[in-house]
């Protein structure tokens, strides 16, 4: 079931994701539960999810705004993996925004074609995320899963 958020609250949010992630964002705001997650919709399109009392962008957000921060690449071998919720290791990461400080959010994209795959929570510093053993990122949303499929199936 769909609730509109209060214009207030709506803005208050809108203005936390731009500080935030650089994303601005309507505050025309729905929220919906999808399997205990809350999720935001704008138009329609689930762009924030909450994790830990927080709003995160979802994948489709960073899709749709391409973020300039957070952005972390992995190999084609990770991408199963990742796509299948699992935590981002450092040997599958082939490049990393040398700014990202540990419990930054971050998104994961696929080399060659760039495409995003997965929202996370740091690990370790940017700097520290290439290696060859040991997880570098909470995978907390990826495509395929519930909150994805409830609106792409």
């Amino acid at each position: 079931m769909k609730q509109r958020l209060r214009r207030k609250e709506a803005k208050k949010i809108a203005k936390n994701i731009e500080e935030r992630f650089g994303i601005k964002l309507s505050t025309e705001m729905d929220v919906v539960k999808v399997d205990g997650w809350k999720v935001i919709l704008i138009n329609d399109e689930p762009l924030l999810f909450e994790y830990e009392g927080e709003w995160f962008p979802t994948v489709l957000s960073i899709i749709k705004f391409k973020p300039e921060k957070g952005k972390v690449v992995v190999d084609k071998g990770a991408m199963p993996f990742v796509m299948n919720g699992a935590d981002i290791m450092r040997p599958g990461i082939v490049w990393a925004d040398k700014g990202i400080k540990k419990g930054d959010f971050v998104y994961v994209t696929v080399e060659e074609k760039d495409t995003p795959l997965a929202v996370g929570i740091a690990l370790v510093d940017g700097e520290e995320m290439i290696g060859n053993k040991g997880k570098a990122i909470k995978n907390i949303h990826h495509i395929k899963d519930k909150i994805w499929n409830r609106f792409f199936k």
